[in-house]
């Protein structure tokens, strides 16, 4: 297996990604949350700051940095530090989430909280029953951060 066209082709998809938030921010902040909330203004600081990272992963691309950071078409393994369990989840845009297969909204609750996280930290997530702990055992991307159709 190549993995400099495997690479090469996540390279594309995270470049279409950032010129897609800079050219469709507005409109994509203005789809999802469209009155001026708390809710709109955190999203538009987690975006510009997931912008911020792109530049810079791209800047200095290669494999390693890929899978050492969440971004949209990242697939983590999660361990529950309660019960020890394990979850493999893939964060995607909204238009792409499938729950019942473990593809998560990059806005959802959940997605937004894991959205940059590194590799080996511990998370606490904010649920509707309390807090939840869970530590990234695991990135891998897998190129399900197409841009494609999104609005």
């Amino acid at each position: 297996m190549n993995h400099s066209l495997i690479y090469e082709g996540s390279r594309t998809q995270l470049l279409q990604q950032l010129i897609y938030f800079d050219e469709e921010k507005i409109a994509f902040l203005n789809q999802y949350f469209p009155v001026r909330s708390k809710d709109r203004s955190n999203a538009e600081t987690l975006l510009s700051r997931y912008c911020s990272e792109l530049e810079q992963l791209l800047t200095e691309f290669n494999g390693e940095d890929l899978n050492s950071q969440v971004f949209i078409g990242s697939q983590l393994q999660l361990r529950y530090l309660d019960d020890n369990t394990t979850d493999i989840y893939t964060i995607v845009f909204p238009n792409q989430a499938e729950p019942n297969d473990n593809k998560i909204s990059m806005l959802s609750p959940i997605g937004l909280q894991l959205l940059l996280a590194e590799l080996g930290s511990t998370c606490q997530l904010a649920i509707p029953s309390g807090q939840l702990e869970v530590k990234i055992e695991s990135i891998k991307f897998v190129n399900n951060g197409e841009v494609g159709v999104l609005i």
